[in-house]
């Protein structure tokens, strides 16, 4: 073959150059059928045989940009961006698992980039893993060794990779029949203690709630069975790191799971069999599945251990210890400490103050860390079609208005690091969880305070950024609440707000006509999820069995057994926003599909801005918002 001369190196430039033109003016077929043209010309390029995808791809042929890709992964085995997009075109064609080995080649070849994690991490959680699956089981394991990233994500694939074993996949499925109506498991079942302790099942339950109610029903008969044999003096014969791992899981459900009456009297009987030597026992492990550590009856010798712990023990039973007795302890003293801003006079305010005094929401466990960013690049990051205008730019002042257990509030401190953040709820307990990890993550330009919303008024503070996700529609007038907010935005100021949608929950009212009024809160919590397993497939009220919500105690009350909740629709945020002032600068959607949606009601509006559009297309797909509206707004 001749050597290649300048000028064919030049005329495959140039026409490169052409494509590139052509592909920016949204016209993908011309620009793929240049590079066609080069390729025959110099076919060991990997970059135009992935442009050539790329190009493919955009004009619809997807099928056609896989082999595109191929060619380029072998011709450069470490090219991450062919990686991607061969991923990405695969699972496009409904191919997850074929695309998970190219997420997977994509985040090895460069681990420190976030999109490719963050793309990876996506994959695992669509990947149904009906076999094992060796890879998965790899990246999972080094990926909960991290701690800048949120193992909640991980927790569901890790589970499914586990259960793909064929025994395990029986023994789950069998638990799983008729629950949770069934007091007994299916013919086949085995106790998930009868196998061996896995590492990457060990991990999610001891960090993530686990949402998978087929998994729930086999943690519920494994504890009981657990349960009949210790409280009759049988060994249970399971690994002490299992029932460490489970009642982990136990405690981060917050002993949501149902119970019978024949395990609350085998417990009872539990209670009175103490005296092991040592604190580490089946006895105490398996009481701990059903009821804090804190209540044991050996509390005491318990509580000693914590103290003892070495802070290098990152052994499950440490960990148990730490989140049972160390970590409840400092938030005790954080309690204490935690200055009151505001008084609560308003009678809703202390209704909805003792829910989460009772049970703070959510008990998360883990968070992502980010790189810093200015408000203006989150803005274009989460509303990339507004009009953004002039936004506030170096330190500001932010304002969380109604924080909770804090994870918002350490997430804006972080993304914002150069700012000062205020964060206020009604809930003490909430605050001192929310400060415990605040504390241990290091984040130091938070501070917490009690306040009512109702009554921040009076404060001279004036903050750049105000967030309120979650917390006005709890009110008993919303309004009121939003319009003290507003007088605290400073000039050129912008609201983060995230209000109940009335659509996507009105399927939530066959719950809660079915749940009893007067009995405890964990009996009404039980009865709930109870309702919404047993509703037909299709209920909009079954996707709360996506969420983790659904599988804690402190979820459950929140998301369907409220003592305050308004519901509104995008024709009241109009006016609610025409009264207070303001202007809509656009939603933070689930999907960036949903645009499409929108679209096509009205076409010459590219950002999206007139909420009665919105609120027709809601009224197409009520369950767009399920997860809330959640909203940018500022000065009109």
């Amino acid at each position: 073959m001749a050597p290649r001369t300048a000028t064919d190196i030049g005329s495959a430039l140039e026409a490169l150059q052409r494509a590139g033109v052509l592909f920016r003016s949204g016209l993908h077929l011309e620009a793929a059928a240049i590079y066609r043209d080069v390729i025959r010309q110099r076919p060991r390029v990997p970059d135009v045989h992935n442009n050539l995808g790329v190009a493919l791809k955009a004009a619809g042929h997807v099928a056609d940009a896989v082999p595109c890709f191929r060619r380029a992964v072998r011709l450069k085995p470490d090219y991450v961006a062919a990686h991607a997009n061969l991923a990405t075109a695969l699972e496009a064609l409904e191919r997850p698992l074929d695309g998970l080995e190219h997420r997977i080649d994509a985040w090895r070849l460069n681990p420190d980039d976030l999109e490719q994690r963050d793309a990876l991490i996506s994959a695992l959680r669509r990947c149904p893993f009906d076999k094992p699956h060796a890879g998965a089981r790899s990246v999972l394991t080094v990926l909960f060794e991290r701690d800048d990233l949120d193992r909640q994500a991980l927790a569901s694939p890790a589970v499914r990779v586990w259960r793909a074993q064929p025994a395990i996949r029986r023994a789950v499925e069998a638990a799983a029949w008729g629950y949770p109506e069934r007091e007994h498991p299916g013919s086949g079942f085995r106790p998930l203690t009868g196998f061996l302790p896995d590492e990457l099942v060990l991990a999610a339950l001891a960090s993530a709630v686990i949402v998978d109610p087929e998994m729930e029903a086999a943690i519920v008969f494994t504890r009981r069975h657990l349960l009949s044999e210790v409280s009759t003096g049988r060994p249970a014969n399971a690994d002490l790191v299992w029932l460490t791992a489970l009642a982990l899981q136990a405690r981060a459900v917050e002993w949501v799971w149902p119970e019978t009456s024949e395990e609350t009297a085998d417990l009872r009987i539990l209670d009175n069999r103490i005296g092991e030597p040592s604190p580490l026992s089946e006895r105490v492990l398996v009481r701990a599945l059903y009821r804090p550590m804190e209540s044991d009856p050996m509390v005491d010798v318990l509580r000693r251990e914590a103290s003892m712990l070495r802070y290098d023990d990152a052994s499950l039973w440490a960990l148990l210890l730490r989140r049972s007795f160390l970590d409840t302890h400092a938030e005790s003293r954080l309690e204490a400490e935690m200055p009151a801003l505001t008084a609560i006079a308003d009678d809703t305010s202390a209704t909805v103050q003792a829910q989460y005094e009772e049970n703070p929401y959510p008990r998360w466990l883990s968070t992502d860390r980010r790189p810093p960013r200015s408000l203006a690049d989150h803005l274009r990051r989460v509303l990339p079609s507004a009009p953004l205008g002039r936004v506030p730019d170096g330190p500001m002042r932010i304002l969380i208005a109604g924080c909770g257990t804090g994870r918002h509030a350490i997430q804006t401190a972080r993304r914002y690091h150069d700012s000062l953040v205020l964060a206020v709820d009604l809930s003490r307990r909430s605050l001192a969880y929310a400060k415990r990890m605040a504390r241990d993550l290091g984040v130091d330009n938070l501070t917490f305070g009690q306040a009512d919303i109702l009554a921040l008024g009076q404060r001279a503070d004036r903050f750049d950024l105000i967030e309120s996700s979650g917390v006005l529609h709890h009110l008993s007038d919303p309004m009121a609440g939003w319009r003290v907010l507003r007088g605290l935005l400073a000039p050129g100021g912008l609201m983060r707000i995230a209000l109940y949608s009335r659509r996507a929950r009105a399927g939530f009212d066959d719950v809660r006509a079915v749940v009893p009024a007067e009995a405890p809160v964990i009996e009404r919590v039980r009865a709930a999820r109870r309702a919404v397993m047993s509703l037909p497939a299709g209920h909009p009220a079954r996707a709360l069995l996506r969420t983790a919500d659904f599988y804690a105690a402190s979820g459950v009350r929140d998301a369907l057994l409220h003592v305050s909740e308004t519901v509104v629709d995008p024709i009241w945020i109009d006016g609610a926003l025409r009264e207070l002032e303001l202007r809509f600068v656009g939603f933070e959607l689930p999907d960036p599909a949903i645009l499409s949606l929108y679209r096509r009601h009205c076409r010459d509006d590219p950002s999206a801005l007139d909420l009665s559009v919105w609120d027709a297309v809601e009224a197409e797909r009520p369950d767009i918002f399920l997860g809330m509206y959640q909203f940018w707004c500022r000065e009109a």
